[in-house]
């Protein structure tokens, strides 16, 4: 068969990356918990960047499960905002108003600022009048920054990262339990967050 006869394929896919995100979350999670105190902020900071990564990548996975054939309502999912993307998916699958949603709410709120805060990492001038505790009476040095929602230095510690990895797994409980409701039957596969291809007419 000479170049000019060969036959071409039409392939189709979808690349989803929701795994790795999650894979990488987890890695330096459970690094950071047995890392020295004077390190372990290079590995919790990007471990929670990436919980807060892999919310939105599978909340965006979900969705276009639920809003994939309706293209201009997947476009106002994905452009909405994460806490604006929980609750739409939540709330169009008919999952129960429950006080636990509101701690979520309020992890997802979080996650939002850490990851802006890390996003748009810019000097943050503050001012303060307050009494000098301990070595702050030495120099100058010794003084210590006050907590800023700007700074995620500041918003960094394993138990905000516990909290980040709690939301994540809720996300996927809720869609176990709640998607065969939606969809009317079971599909392990559904939303698994795996890239995959076919090749048309084959």
């Amino acid at each position: 068969m000479s170049i000019e006869e060969t036959i071409k394929s039409q392939i189709e896919g979808s690349i989803v990356n929701d795994r790795y995100l999650e894979s990488i979350a987890i890695t330096l999670f459970n690094e950071a918990k047995v890392t020295a105190d004077g390190y372990i902020f290079k590995k919790l900071v990007p471990a929670m960047t990436f919980y807060c990564f892999a919310l939105e990548s599978k909340l965006n996975t979900y969705g276009k499960e639920v809003f994939g054939e309706h293209k201009s309502l997947y476009k106002k999912f994905t452009s909405a905002t994460l806490l604006g993307k929980f609750d739409w998916l939540l709330s169009k699958m008919d999952v129960e108003e429950h006080e636990i949603l509101t701690t979520h709410r309020d992890t997802i709120s979080n996650m939002v600022t850490f990851r802006n805060a890390v996003a748009h990492s810019k000097n943050i001038d503050f001012t303060e009048e307050r009494e000098l505790i301990g070595l702050e009476n030495f120099g100058d040095k010794y003084l210590i920054a006050p907590t800023h929602e700007k700074d995620f230095m500041a918003l960094r510690s394993i138990e905000n990262c516990e909290l980040f990895k709690l939301s994540y797994e809720f996300l996927e409980r809720v869609w176990l339990v709640q998607s065969p409701k939606y969809f009317g039957s079971v599909d392990i596969m559904r939303g698994m967050g795996i890239s995959s291809s076919i090749v048309v007419g084959r």
